[in-house]
């Protein structure tokens, strides 16, 4: 019970906060900066050593008016506070550290004193400075055994030199805008990760031809992404050995990328690079069941009567300013179990001179429209030519369409009733094929 003077009289009242649960007193001390909520433990026996089983903590030295103390021993510097008071939790499970500032003491003050429970870090660096804070993850460290997801973000440059380091049981890793102090030191990292499974990797533009280096037989998902600044003389290479792939997302026009061997587990696949660089990415896709990808004049060429996809049941195609219906209709028969096909407008940064339209209109209706193609998505349908082949003969030939969905291009919108009027009036193959023009 508490006491509190109302004028002349002592009011008591209950300390309803401290009965509480101690799941919902960790609720709201998550809320709080560490240092409020470590400050708790002085309140009363009751919440001496609450703060210690908060399962995320948040160290923000991006955080304004925050002064970084250890009760009564006055305050420190930021890494210093990280050290001495990472070592005080008994049960933490996620850990966020947002730095402000260069800093060259992680290694030293912030991997050793973590506690070796089944952990998520991320380590954000968010300042403009040239410099980068280097990481090398020393030796014999227990965190590194039990570490479940690393995410490093902003100005880290990772120096993983040639030792037993090993992150047993990491099964996330995302390098977002990361350095590497050498080729090797990416290809060292991957190797001490026995168990990875998924990999996000952003990388940013370079003035020389990288090369990166990727064998990790565990890994599920990959999806790979560039920063906004672009080099002329950016034009990394990328070889790739991932067997039990199952999710693919590349979006690097700039990027070779040499995928090592098939990858038969492979489902999902969502990529859009310089297919002049990558003239063998089809080959290595030919297994999925999802493909997301740029519609190119080359494409023909790239397709053979022997590659075909066979599992593939949604497809969506980005199609450039210049389409050509009887390069998409070409196409069709490659796809023979298509159930789905989602055309959108895109503009592509490669010269691929989409003009220049490879095949014709098949001679032989395409298995997919006969048997299998059951709803069409249109988005940016102008009402051209080409398009307009390519509509009619799809509503003519896909006998089992039950959804047809045509999105007008913006800048047709004056003649929209003309080009509706058009599309309806369109024979369809299907009795019950739902039109809808938006």
């Amino acid at each position: 019970m508490k006491a509190a003077r109302l004028g002349s009289e002592e009011v008591m009242y209950p300390d309803r906060i401290s009965n509480l649960p101690n799941d919902l007193l960790l609720r709201i001390l998550s809320l709080a900066p560490v240092r409020t909520a470590m400050s708790t433990s002085l309140l009363s026996k009751r919440w001496k050593y609450v703060w210690k089983m908060m399962p995320t903590l948040v160290y923000d030295e991006t955080c304004p008016y925050i002064e970084y103390k250890i009760f009564l021993h006055g305050p420190l510097g930021f890494d210093l506070f990280c050290g001495v008071s990472l070592p005080l939790h008994e049960a933490l499970k996620t850990l966020n550290l947002k730095l402000g500032k260069y800093t060259d003491s992680i290694d030293i003050l912030l991997f050793p004193n973590i506690r070796s429970n089944p952990l998520k870090m991320t380590i954000n660096l968010n300042y403009f400075y040239s410099y980068y804070t280097p990481i090398t993850f020393p030796n014999n460290i227990n965190v590194f055994k039990t570490l479940l997801v690393l995410k490093l973000k902003g100005r880290i440059v990772l120096d993983v030199v040639d030792s037993p380091v090993c992150f047993p049981a990491l099964k996330i890793l995302h390098l977002i805008c990361v350095n590497f102090q050498c080729e090797e030191s990416f290809t060292r990292l991957l190797s001490a990760c026995p168990v990875l499974e998924d990999l996000f990797l952003q990388r940013l533009s370079s003035r020389d031809r990288f090369l990166f280096s990727m064998s990790v037989p565990s890994l599920q998902r990959l999806s790979i992404t560039k920063e906004c600044a672009t080099y002329g003389s950016d034009e990394p290479r990328l070889e790739i050995s991932t067997p039990c792939l199952k999710y693919l997302k590349i979006f690097d026009r700039r990027g070779y990328y040499n995928f090592l061997e098939d990858m038969p587990k492979l489902v999902e696949a969502d990529v859009s690079v310089d297919m002049s660089k990558n003239e063998k990415l089809l080959r290595v896709l030919s297994s999925v069941e999802h493909l997301v990808i740029c519609l190119y004049p080359s494409m023909v060429l790239d397709l053979t009567d022997s590659l075909i996809f066979n599992r593939l049941l949604h497809l969506e195609l980005n199609v450039c300013n210049s389409f050509r219906s009887n390069l998409l209709l070409s196409l069709l028969k490659y796809f023979p179990n298509l159930q789905s096909l989602n055309l959108g407008r895109t503009y592509p940064e490669d010269t691929e001179d989409q003009l220049y339209c490879l095949g014709s209109e098949p001679s032989s209706v395409p298995k997919c429209l006969s048997f299998h193609l059951e709803s069409i998505q249109w988005r940016g349908y102008a009402g051209t030519l080409d398009e307009r082949e390519a509509a009619a003969y799809i509503l003519k030939n896909a006998h089992r369409l039950k959804t047809s969905t045509i999105r007008l291009h913006t800048t047709c919108m004056d003649n929209g009733q003309i080009i509706m009027k058009d599309l309806t009036s369109m024979s369809k193959a299907s009795d019950s094929c739902q039109l809808v023009i938006e």
